[in-house]
C-alpha cells in the first residue's frame, strides 16, 4: 500500500551516516508465461538513509537484516522451478495481507511487520523476502526498495536481481514486472552486502 515514508532527523542521519562501511515479464497466469525481456538491472547511487521504519524492524528482528556471508552480489537463474516459487510467493503474500494504509504523521514512526493479518506495502515487501529466503534464495537477490509512485505517496516493494534483469513484487499487483516497468520513481534501495544499509537509485 502507498504511505509516506518519515525522514530521519538531523541527528539520527548524522549518526547511521558515520556508521557507513569504508519489456515485462509478467506472471499474469502460471509460471510458465514469463516472457524474456531485455536485461535491466538497478543503477545504485551512494549511501543513503535507510527509513527509519527498517531501522526499527531490524532492531527487533535482527537476523532478517542479517550481513550474508558471502559478500557478494548475486543474480539468481530464473529456472522453471524458480519462477513458479516467486510466482506462488508473490500471490500468496499479496492474498493473506489484507492491506491497510497506515495513519502516520509528524513524530510517527511507521512499523514494519513480518507476516502481519493487515499491513502496509513495506509489510508485504518484508513478508515476501523473509519467505523467498525460507524456500533457499539468496538474500543478496531479495532486497527491500522504496519510492514514489504516481500521485507522490511512498511506496515500498521487494527487488529480485535475476539474470533476466531486476524484477518487482509489488503488493498492488499479482503481475511480476521489470524495475523499469512500473509507475514508481525510486529513491533507495537496499544493500545487497549488508541489508541494514541502503543506497540512493
Amino acid at each position: 500500500m502507498v504511505r509516506r515514508f518519515l525522514v530521519f532527523s538531523g541527528a539520527v542521519a548524522a549518526v547511521l551516516l558515520a556508521s557507513l562501511p569504508a519489456h515485462a515479464i509478467n506472471l499474469g497466469g502460471s509460471a510458465g508465461h514469463f516472457k524474456k525481456a531485455r536485461h535491466s538491472f538497478i543503477q545504485e547511487g551512494s549511501y543513503a538513509v535507510a527509513p527509519m521504519g527498517h531501522v526499527m524492524f531490524c532492531l527487533a528482528n535482527p537476523t532478517e537484516c542479517r550481513k550474508p556471508s558471502l559478500i557478494r552480489v548475486t543474480r539468481v537463474d530464473l529456472t522453471g522451478q524458480r519462477r513458479a516459487v516467486l510466482d506462488e510467493v508473490n500471490r500468496a503474500v499479496n492474498r493473506a495481507i489484507l492491506p491497510v494504509n497506515d495513519r502516520s504523521g509528524p513524530g510517527i514512526i511507521d512499523q514494519w511487520s513480518l507476516a502481519p493479518t493487515s499491513g502496509d506495502c513495506e509489510d508485504f515487501a518484508i513478508t515476501k523476502r523473509h519467505r523467498l529466503i525460507q524456500a533457499g534464495w539468496p538474500a543478496s537477490a531479495l532486497r527491500l526498495a522504496v519510492g514514489r509512485v504516481s500521485n507522490g505517496e511512498g511506496h515500498a516493494v521487494l527487488v529480485v536481481k535475476t539474470r533476466d534483469g531486476d524484477l518487482v513484487l509489488d503488493n498492488r499487483s499479482d503481475a511480476i514486472r521489470p524495475w523499469k516497468a512500473t509507475d514508481i520513481r525510486w529513491v533507495s534501495i537496499q544493500s545487497a552486502e549488508d541489508p541494514r544499509f541502503w543506497r540512493s537509485l
